[in-house]
């Protein structure tokens, strides 16, 4: 647990939904760091400038940094500093010039100079405002960060937002973690574009639920080092019938410690500047690069099973994630289960012992899941409108509700 807690600093939250302009076009999302009075003083809750959501975010810039898809869901970031303190300062233009350099950063500071002002510019900081500041100002800020990113959106990928991560965990092993990540990955291909990453250096099987035979593997990416870029990842990523990408996991038996967090780091950065969805396979162990990868996902499936050591491995899980503020990212996913009476699922008692709600159910229907994975496509395609089948949309469809509820407009953050 003491290994996860080092990666995390997950200590803020959002206070304002985002909002959508009058066309339903996506807003500017932008997230303000301010001190306590100068929130106050500036009512951040009932701002309100068109075509832009506003929210503040309690904590420091490093919880913020931190808190990887708050990062992904800001466009716009507007936090207070005092330009005479160099730490803080040299802090926020390394933010401005490395992970935040597709957002437009904009300082606010009290009693600001000309030099002060010049010095703040003079990095990779978008605009400075006075604080305090007028709704007014504020409003000028928001236009001239729009058009700056309205500029970048013309370069490079042409993406302007960044896409989400689900991360599927399996509490204990055996539970059908990866074919639950493939059935999902597939549903969700029909209507984005999807990237799976199978994480599982050692027995993952990701690639063959889907009847692929990839050339290439994550240990080409990690091989790549420095040239890992999006032409190398696209070129790795296995094209599935469906449209489907797929990073397989190596052929090899491949140590654990062969993947590092700076890999994991830049490797999902760049599959989420460059795909809508990507769904990560990831390993049963611990280690500081699959608690990063934890901690950059949007939502946790965690994969488990109605038997005492399901139900008692998940609460471990939980345990760990919990302690580290991820809980509310997590999903419970309850695979292989049997119905009861009039067809119901009973997950009372294990939601009791492991204190936390099941999201899902997903039957127990081995001969179409098992038919699925042989010829690696859709359960849909081998057994239409089976209970698997209609199980398994219900949680695609709500994971994806909880996603959209969090990083589109008008749906709370």
């Amino acid at each position: 647990m003491a290994m996860l807690a080092r990666l995390t600093a997950l200590a803020g939250r959002t206070t304002a939904p985002d909002a959508a302009d009058e066309a339903g076009v996506s807003a500017l999302r932008v997230t303000m760091i301010l001190a306590a009075d100068t929130a106050a003083q500036a009512d951040v809750e009932r701002m309100n400038i068109a075509g832009c959501s506003i929210r503040a975010f309690r904590g420091p810039l490093d919880a913020f940094i931190a808190n990887a898809p708050m990062v992904r869901r800001t466009d716009m970031l507007v936090i207070e500093i005092d330009p005479d303190d160099a730490p803080a300062l040299a802090a926020l233009e390394e933010f401005a010039a490395g992970p935040g350099a597709r957002m437009a950063v904009v300082a606010a500071a009290r009693d600001l100079t000309i030099s002060a002002t010049r010095r703040l510019l003079r990095s990779s900081i978008a605009d400075v405002l006075p604080v305090p500041f007028s709704l007014e100002e504020l409003g000028q800020a928001v236009e001239s960060a729009r058009a700056g990113l309205a500029r970048r959106m013309t370069g490079d990928s042409g993406r302007g937002r960044l896409g989400s991560i689900i991360a599927f965990h399996g509490a204990l092993g055996g539970v059908g973690t990866s074919m639950i990540a493939a059935q999902a990955a597939l549903h969700w291909a029909e209507t984005k574009q999807v990237l799976v990453i199978d994480l599982d250096v050692q027995r993952g099987t990701t690639a063959l639920y889907l009847n692929l035979k990839p050339r290439l593997t994550l240990n080409d990416l990690i091989d790549a080092d420095d040239r890992l870029d999006v032409e190398f990842l696209k070129m790795v990523a296995e094209r599935h019938q469906s449209g489907l990408s797929v990073v397989a996991s190596p052929n090899d038996m491949t140590g654990l410690d062969a993947v590092t967090p700076e890999f994991i780091d830049r490797l999902l950065d760049l599959a989420a500047q460059n795909y809508d969805l990507v769904v990560l396979d990831m390993p049963g162990v611990w280690m500081d690069w699959t608690a990063l990868a934890m901690q950059k996902a949007d939502l946790i499936g965690l994969v488990t099973q109605l038997s005492v050591s399901g139900v008692q491995q998940a609460r471990r899980q939980l345990d760990v994630l919990e302690a580290n503020g991820l809980g509310d990212r997590v999903r419970l996913v309850m695979n292989r289960m049997t119905a009861g009476l009039f067809g119901k699922y009973d997950t009372d008692e294990a939601a009791s012992v492991m204190r936390a709600p099941v999201h899902f159910c997903l039957a127990n229907d081995f001969p179409a899941i098992s038919a699925a994975l042989d010829e690696g496509v859709s359960v849909s395609k081998v057994k239409m409108k089976s209970r698997i089948e209609k199980e398994l949309r219900q949680m695609t469809t709500a994971m994806a509700d909880d996603i959209a509820a969090a990083a589109s407009v008008g749906a709370s953050a």
